[in-house]
């Protein structure tokens, strides 16, 4: 069944700042901006700001399962939340996407939106001179193929378990650099000793400098 994606999830715009953003320490409002979506297509929460700010509407709350879409920029994906929040909004240009659960699985839409068919689609509707942005009417009648909510899970687990195995392997690849540069600094810093063990006048068996001069003096 194709649908789109308005049918299946509720699309809202973030919330416009007029100034920049500035963090609070003692702000209780947590704001999600665009460096808070990851690579691996979730949000990262652990770097994301407070603010100081007048109570949100509810209609402005993010919540666990919302789908934040990039409008703005080279790439238009989406990261998941994947984490319990509160008091906590999406600031603009991105678009904060709430799935119907009782029709997608929010794990399945963020493969599909994610989807190069669904990138090339969505470049198409994008729109600007100097810096591309997909509108919010753009982004809803994205089109959907949607199986059976059971077929949908299958997908999600199987697209959850791809994307944990390439963190492990980044893990991995960012775990071997380091070992690996620390071979080559500790070889570098024995050859450096090496040199300096075969200056001149430098006697290695008594490890006594001139010493060598000495007795063939007397």
């Amino acid at each position: 069944m194709i649908l789109k994606l308005k049918d299946i999830a509720t699309v809202s715009s973030g919330v416009t700042f007029r100034t920049r953003i500035e963090a609070s320490k003692g702000g209780d409002v947590r704001v999600i901006q665009m460096k808070d979506l990851g690579d691996d297509n979730f949000v990262h929460l652990s770097e994301s700001i407070h603010i100081d700010h007048t109570k949100p509407k509810p209609n402005q709350l993010a919540k666990l399962g919302d789908i934040i879409f990039r409008s703005r920029g080279q790439t238009n994906t989406a990261a998941l939340l994947d984490e319990d929040v509160e008091n906590t909004i999406v600031a603009a240009p991105l678009f904060r996407v709430r799935p119907d659960i009782k029709k997608v699985v929010p794990e399945f839409l963020l493969w599909w939106i994610n989807q190069p068919s669904s990138q090339s689609y969505l470049a198409s509707r994008s729109k600007g001179t100097m810096v591309k942005m997909v509108s919010k009417q753009g982004l809803e009648d994205l089109e959907v193929n949607l199986p059976s909510l059971e077929q949908q899970k299958k997908v999600a687990e199987f697209f959850s378990l791809s994307m944990r195995e390439q963190q492990l392997l980044e893990e991995i690849k960012n775990r071997k650099a380091i070992y690996t540069q620390g071979i080559l600094m500790q070889m570098a810093s024995e050859s450096r000793q090496t040199a300096s063990n075969k200056k001149p006048g430098f006697d290695a068996a008594t490890s006594t400098p001139g010493q060598t001069q000495s007795r063939a003096r007397n």
